[in-house]
C-alpha cells in the first residue's frame, strides 16, 4: 500500500471523514496524484495545507502568466519541519530564491511559519539550474511514481511553470534520480539549508 493511501485510510479511520481541512487556494489540478478522486483530493488538501502554512503562492495559477518561469521544491518529511524553496526567474535571466520553513512536520500539521528569506541568484547560477532541469528532462517526467511507496518517509515534490505550462513530479524519499538532484540543488546548494544527515530522507 502506498503512503498516500495509507495516510488517507488512517485519517478516515480516526476521524470518520475523507478530507482534511480544505485549502482555499488551488495549488494543484484535479487527478494529478491519483485517478481515485477521494485519494487525489486528500493528497491535494494535505500538500495544499502545507503550502498555505508556508505562505506560498499557487504555481498553477502563475501558469496563466506566459512570461513567468518558476520552480519550487516542497519537502515534506514525516517527522521534520516542512520546507519550500522557490526559484523565480527574472526577465534578465537572474532569479530570486525564496526559502521557507514551518514549525510542524510534513506528515502531520504544518505549524506556523518560522523561516522566510529571499536572496538573489546570478544569471550564471540560474542558468546552471535551468540546464539541470533540461538535463534531467523534468518536463517529461511522470507526475507520480509507478512503484509502490512505504507508509513512512518524505515527499519530494518539484513544481515548474514555463511558457504557460505547469508540471509537477513527486517522489518518495528518493536517493538518486531527477527529483533528488533538483531538490538537493535547490535546498542544499542554493538555499544552503543546514540539514543533519539523519534528517536527509
Amino acid at each position: 500500500m502506498n503512503r498516500r493511501r495509507f495516510l488517507a485510510l488512517l485519517f478516515v479511520a480516526l476521524t470518520g471523514t475523507a478530507s482534511i481541512s480544505t485549502c482555499q487556494t488551488l495549488y494543484f489540478p484535479a487527478k494529478i496524484f491519483s485517478d481515485d478522486a477521494q485519494l487525489d483530493k486528500f493528497v491535494r488538501n494535505w500538500y495544499g495545507e502545507q503550502l498555505s502554512a508556508l505562505k506560498e503562492p499557487s504555481l498553477l495559477a502563475l501558469a496563466n502568466d506566459h512570461t513567468a518561469q518558476s520552480y519550487r521544491f516542497l519537502w515534506l518529511r514525516s517527522f521534520h519541519h516542512p520546507v519550500a524553496v522557490r526559484l523565480d526567474v527574472k526577465a534578465d535571466g537572474s532569479a530570486t530564491l525564496t526559502t521557507k520553513k514551518t514549525s510542524g512536520a510534513g506528515g502531520y500539521k504544518p505549524g506556523r511559519l518560522t523561516l522566510s528569506t529571499s536572496t538573489g541568484l546570478t544569471k550564471l547560477q540560474t542558468d546552471a539550474f535551468l540546464k539541470k532541469v533540461d538535463a534531467v528532462r523534468f518536463w517529461d517526467l511522470p507526475s507520480v511514481p509507478k512503484e509502490p511507496n512505504s507508509p513512512d518517509g518524505a515527499e519530494w515534490i518539484i513544481e515548474g511553470v514555463k511558457n504557460g505550462q505547469y508540471h509537477l513530479a513527486e517522489r518518495q524519499s528518493p536517493t538518486d534520480g531527477a527529483i533528488f538532484d533538483l531538490g538537493r540543488i535547490l535546498a542544499i546548494h542554493l538555499a544552503r539549508l543546514k540539514i543533519p544527515k539523519r534528517e536527509m530522507y
